[in-house]
């Protein structure tokens, strides 16, 4: 039994005259009533009592006809339902981001992403980034969202930038440069600087000595934070020194600081969306193709800084 022969029986179940059946259905009429015929005897029950000027359904019939469009119902729905997953507007998507992330960029992404595939499942968890590049190299993470850029040799791994933001200094609010509307990055030459632990930022603690290097000296580590980069702002504002982040720290309501920004030639800091190129399923590359658009209103509104050369060096990740 398939599926066109039960839409041949309702189409005559609705008619009742096998003429206008056949052309409902685009077919001739003596197919038509051969079908029907292997259709009982298949089912081995009269459905159709018929003579040349009357068609009606059996008792037999009847309960076929609804159980028949119930069968078709159900496989228009699973049709529907496997060409929107093919199309990737269904499914499930396990998203990991990096705690800086969390006060802007992914909630607008998200929120852009959801309005146009609603039915999709969002799985999302806060991770460091190398934690973040384990999961996804285990394959238990569809996309993680995370500041750095891929070592060529993580072949693995994809990644596409998502948002670009400015560098803004954390200062104590008693600060001597705490009044300033800017900052050149050299003024913090001679500043004591706290760091988040190499363990949740070492791409970026590397990224950001170069820079400094790059702006004419060797930043003076005062200390690194066990925990994340919230806690080194609670090291600044308890006087301990100064630190660089990206701008979007400056929404984390922190009490006893003051943020800067670094003058605009500073290197902006890049965002990445990280994916395994063995996992990009039809519902994956519809988020990618989302955030390869994505465009922060804060970094539309950026001008275009000298961008990231090999002499600045870029991050890299998991090394």
């Amino acid at each position: 039994m398939e599926l066109r022969h039960l839409r041949y029986f309702v189409a005559v179940a609705d008619e009742l005259n096998f003429r206008r059946a056949a052309e409902r259905l685009h077919i001739s009429q003596p197919p038509l009533t051969t079908q029907l015929r292997q259709l009982e005897e298949e089912i081995g029950a009269k459905l159709l009592e018929r003579d040349s000027h009357h068609v009606a359904l059996t008792a037999a019939g009847d309960v076929f006809l609804q159980s028949c469009r119930q069968l078709l119902r159900d496989a228009d729905t699973a049709a529907q339902a496997a060409r929107r997953a093919a199309r990737g507007e269904t499914g499930r998507l396990a998203i990991s981001f990096i705690a800086s992330l969390a006060h802007g960029i992914v909630p607008t992404l998200l929120r852009n992403y959801r309005r146009r595939f609603p039915d999709v499942e969002l799985i999302l968890a806060e991770m460091d980034t190398s934690q973040q590049l384990e999961e996804l190299r285990e394959r238990r993470l569809d996309v993680g969202l995370m500041g750095a850029w891929l070592p060529l040799e993580n072949t693995e791994l994809e990644s596409v930038v998502i948002a670009e933001e400015p560098l803004i200094a954390a200062l104590p609010e008693d600060h001597s440069l705490a009044q300033c509307r800017s900052l050149q990055l050299s003024a913090l030459a001679h500043e004591k600087i706290v760091l988040a632990s190499q363990r949740n930022a070492s791409g970026y603690n590397r990224w950001l000595i170069r820079i400094c290097e790059k702006a004419g000296f060797k930043p003076q580590i005062a200390r690194e934070s066990y925990r994340r980069t919230t806690t080194v702002l609670n090291y600044v504002a308890a006087g301990f020194g100064v630190t660089i982040v990206p701008a979007q720290f400056s929404r984390v309501p922190t009490s006893g600081i003051v943020f800067v920004p670094l003058a605009r030639h500073t290197p902006l800091y890049r965002y990445c969306a990280v994916w395994h190129r063995d996992r990009c399923t039809p519902v994956l590359e519809r988020f990618i193709t989302a955030a390869r658009a994505f465009k922060p209103r804060a970094c539309k509104k950026q001008r275009n800084p000298p961008p990231l050369s090999a002499e600045v060096g870029v991050i890299r990740l998991g090394s």
